[in-house]
């Protein structure tokens, strides 16, 4: 019996995103399907835990250019479902389509589009962008055949948008089985602050050093470290925030490089508070941040900008605490809380790591994925 063959085709994602590959591809590998994934993002051919592995350096390529190639992977692979992360594989998953197959094809939401481009324009410029990409996003969401989004929250929007389209929320949590459980102990003599993800200014990383400075200042006898787990996207942001590096005497600042998402956790667990003080822009204040759970799954207590999807997605007041990211008194008071009480610290940690054990795991989320994927080849 052949092996039903599913693509999984990104514009803006590397191959091995922990979304398409870890999740998406993985899971759907271990469940007997002949899974490809395609980029734009890297030249690549290889295979690699029985998923093929097809890319290109598009990033000279003009759309059609791109969609041309998309598409010629695509059809060598000749898949029954086409899972596209973004709007332009959907063109080429379309082209497909019309010439020779009966595929069926899936939109996977996980980001507010078009807002996640046009906010990088200002004034009218920005206008212009957002309209450039929402009317033939209108097209794509009327032309696929099945929607996944990403949080519960987003799936507001699809709701109308594209009110005929059956639709699943597939979340971002974590796959347990790589995120080890380590109880911190802030009784010891170095406490480590911690952050994991992109490293820019808008994702408060500029007040997350001024608070590690500030609790230094008020807890000589500790030795603080501020650990930043991830890369910076702006080089100017990078070469301005480590010259202030120089002047900083109470705090020690350590970067690691990002890693393979089966490795993550052994960079987490040195973390004792984990950390997002985010601006409350439109995307950032409407999407779920994903690190959240994965700091929950290795027990660590969080400190995060206060925003109505965390409010809605947990009960938060029994994991961590969510403040005002341009409050630094606020913040620093959360920390002083945690220092000051070992046994909320307890509490937040075996309720956070029993939250992702019971519920918020790839492993409970998988079987949407699979279950969606059945039902659509029947």
């Amino acid at each position: 019996m052949n092996k039903k063959r599913i693509c999984l085709v990104t514009s803006g994602h590397p191959p091995f995103d922990e979304r398409i590959f870890w999740k998406f591809g993985q899971s759907l590998n271990e469940n007997g399907f002949s899974v490809s994934i395609i980029c734009s993002t890297e030249q690549i051919n290889k295979v690699i835990n029985d998923i093929s592995i097809l890319g290109f350096d598009g990033y000279s390529y003009n759309k059609k250019k791109k969609i041309d190639s998309f598409y010629d992977l695509i059809t060598d692979f000749n898949p029954d479902i086409i899972i596209c992360s973004e709007m332009l594989p959907v063109f080429a998953a379309l082209k497909f389509k019309g010439k020779s197959s009966n595929a069926k094809i899936i939109l996977d939401v996980t980001e507010w589009f078009p807002e996640n481009v046009a906010y990088k324009f200002h004034g009218l410029k920005r206008w212009i962008k957002y309209f450039q990409l929402l009317f033939p996003f209108l097209y794509v969401l009327q032309k696929v055949d099945h929607l996944i989004i990403g949080e519960v929250f987003k799936k507001k929007r699809y709701n109308l948008l594209a009110a005929s389209k059956p639709k699943i929320v597939i979340g971002y949590y974590p796959i347990l089985k790589y995120f080890n459980y380590k109880k911190p102990d802030l009784s010891k003599e170095e406490i480590i602050l911690g952050y994991a993800g992109v490293i820019t200014f808008e994702r408060g990383i500029n007040k997350l050093l001024q608070v590690s400075i500030s609790i230094a200042d008020k807890f000589p006898q500790k030795k603080f470290e501020l650990l930043l787990f991830g890369r910076f996207t702006y080089q100017s942001e990078e070469v301005e925030f480590k010259q202030k590096l120089s002047s900083i005497h109470n705090v020690e600042v350590v970067f690691v490089d990002w890693t393979d998402y089966d490795k993550m956790s052994t960079v987490i667990e040195k973390m004792d508070i984990c950390f997002d003080l985010r601006v409350r822009n439109f995307i950032y204040s409407n999407s779920l941040p994903i690190k959240i759970f994965e700091y929950m799954a290795c027990g660590k207590p969080f400190i995060y900008s206060d925003i109505k999807p965390i409010r809605d997605e947990i009960d938060y007041e029994k994991y961590g605490f969510l403040v005002n990211p341009d409050s630094e008194s606020e913040i620093i008071n959360a920390i002083e809380s945690y220092l000051s009480n070992p046994k909320l610290v307890e509490e937040h940690s075996i309720n956070a790591r029993k939250l992702v054990e019971e519920n918020k795991n790839w492993e409970n989320e998988s079987k949407k994925l699979i279950g969606m994927v059945n039902k659509i080849l029947l």
